[in-house]
């Protein structure tokens, strides 16, 4: 055995360079190999890609879709061909003025938000960018079911272009109860129902929904007054403690005070009341809201008022959710 081994030992001393030559030519072999086989089947994804894109764009009238990636990625995104069409659909009935067919693209919420017929979808987005003729619409996946969509002018129809008259907006491509295509427009993303439920006392309040815009959020509210007394929900003076959204870096984003008034946030005894803010929270693709907090509440809003001094009032209540 000690013999064997010996001469083992004696072998791979006289074959050493050789053994080892073997083995690194193995080894870079074998990395060559796994790096060609990536690369072609990078390149075969990039041309499955490039045959894709083609494959749409050429099945589309009035828009053209300029990449198969994220703006916001940067990566390659599955492209909703059936989604993307309806788009399409959306923006020909818009540039031969078939008003009646583009709104009933329109999803149900985005109407409930802001076109509850189809003459507030006229006057608000339908003139605005297709009354002095038809626009030219290149798009880009901005980020999910999200497009980022620009409208230009035709200067083939008008004889005349200028990038001032050049409109942006966001469309979300989404589906309807019955599995139908729809679209959010106008930079509206979509809803999201939430029913979550908090009280303090016999003050109870519920956020019903969420809507979602490229600029902001929206929430809306049912409160339940169960006191014998007036409650204030927020005193919007105090612009800083209406009401405010934490992410979870603990980051906060105020209510956009200046839209409310005494009046709305007023709840009278044994009153049920909805109300809807607007919170500063531009939509990220990232960000996550960890809770909604209302954090000065004046559980006797009548009394409150009685006082000169108001520091001398002490009847608050605090009221949050956690999402």
């Amino acid at each position: 055995m000690i013999v064997n081994m010996h001469n083992l030992i004696s072998w791979y001393n006289k074959n050493r360079k050789r053994i080892w030559i073997y083995i690194i030519t193995i080894i870079l072999i074998f990395l060559i190999s796994r790096r060609l086989v990536f690369m072609l089947g990078k390149r075969d994804n990039i041309a499955n890609n490039n045959v894709l894109e083609e494959n749409i764009s050429n099945d589309l009238d009035s828009i053209s879709l300029s990449s198969q990636k994220s703006a916001i990625t940067g990566q390659n995104t599955n492209i909703s061909k059936e989604g993307i069409t309806v788009i399409d659909n959306f923006v020909s009935y818009c540039n031969s003025g078939n008003l009646q067919q583009a709104y009933g693209l329109i999803s149900t919420e985005c109407k409930e938000e802001m076109f509850p017929n189809i003459n507030r979808f006229q006057e608000i987005y339908y003139k605005p960018i297709f009354l002095n003729g038809n626009r030219t619409v290149k798009i880009e996946n901005w980020n999910g079911d999200i497009y980022l969509v620009d409208y230009a002018e035709d200067a083939l129809s008008s004889g005349i272009y200028s990038s001032e008259n050049n409109i942006r907006d966001y469309i979300t491509i989404c589906k309807d109860s019955e599995n139908n295509y729809k679209l959010n427009i106008n930079k509206y993303i979509g809803r999201t129902e939430l029913n979550k439920t908090s009280q303090v006392d016999n003050l109870q309040v519920k956020i019903l929904r969420k809507d979602e815009y490229m600029d902001y959020e929206k929430y809306t509210f049912e409160i339940k007054n169960g006191l014998n007394n007036k409650v204030l929900i927020a005193n919007v003076d105090d612009y800083e403690n209406v009401s405010y959204l934490l992410d979870k870096n603990n980051i906060k984003y105020d209510a956009i005070a200046t839209e409310l008034s005494e009046v709305q946030l007023t709840i009278l005894e044994k009153q049920t009341k909805t109300i809807q803010i607007r919170y500063y929270n531009p939509y990220s693709s990232t960000r996550i809201i960890k809770r909604l907090v209302f954090p000065k509440i004046f559980l006797n809003f009548d009394l409150y008022k009685t006082f000169q001094n108001k520091d001398i009032y002490r009847d608050y209540q605090n009221i949050y959710f956690d999402f």
